[in-house]
């Protein structure tokens, strides 16, 4: 099994270091904007993923030179966008678990506006993810790999439902507490057990039925289709 390399706990401190690095090449930066799983699962984050807006963006490799030394060994995945610029596909993730660590937010706003609402095509093409991560799941021979894979796959069916719940309201909000509470019974409740069991229980906490989880995998593969394919029907 292959080794996971033991890196300091990401602190505030340990962010507000590698902002001040940031600051400390580039005085033009209005925003630094932490994204991705450092944000909605800091306990099982392996990187740290920044957004970084700047009037006059410096060339990369300058901010990646300055927070070497004060990420303390956690790889910090850097997207540079000057002021104004929009992110385009990226806009999605940055803006549902954008956390702003120094800066303007209406600057993260800006340069994440104009994301397309999802559709209900999208939610699918997420459950089709999910198959891929189940399938490398049953074939690797890794047990380590083979656990991130399972998890993945179920956070993946997550995301499809949170995907069509946005779908079905017609919203760019993507924080599923918002959006659990805005659907309508009995789709509320539904969501709720997909949030709690998916995203919280297997994903988070690790907790998924490692006996058997390809049948568990199946049973709420088909679960998510039907909650898409009923939020489809009821939005018609």
């Amino acid at each position: 099994m292959k080794a996971v390399k033991e890196l300091p706990p990401l602190t505030e401190q340990l962010l507000a270091r590698v902002v001040s690095a940031l600051l400390s090449v580039d005085p033009d930066i209005v925003a630094v904007v932490l994204f991705g799983s450092a944000v909605y699962a800091p306990d099982l984050a392996r990187d740290i993923d920044l957004l970084v807006i700047s009037k006059e963006p410096k060339e990369r490799e300058s901010y990646e030179d300055a927070v070497l030394e004060a990420s303390q060994g956690w790889n910090v995945d850097l997207v540079v966008h000057k002021v104004g610029e929009k992110l385009g596909r990226l806009s999605g993730a940055v803006r549902t678990f954008g956390k702003v660590l120094f800066g303007d937010e209406s600057r993260f706003l800006e340069v994440t506006d104009g994301m397309p609402v999802p559709t209900f095509e999208d939610a699918r093409r997420t459950i089709r993810e999910a198959e891929a991560d189940a399938q490398e799941a049953v074939t690797t021979q890794d047990e380590w790999h083979a656990d991130r894979r399972w998890r993945s796959a179920f956070n993946w069916l997550f995301d499809a439902a949170r995907l069509a719940a946005m779908a079905f309201l017609n919203t760019k909000e993507g924080r599923w507490g918002i959006l659990r509470r805005q659907l309508p019974q009995p789709f509320q409740d539904e969501f709720h057990a997909i949030i709690n069991t998916l995203h919280i229980r297997f994903w988070y906490e690790g907790d998924y039925p490692h006996d058997n989880p390809e049948w568990h995998f199946q049973t709420w593969r088909d679960r998510v289709a039907q909650f898409i394919s009923d939020l489809e029907q009821a939005a018609a």
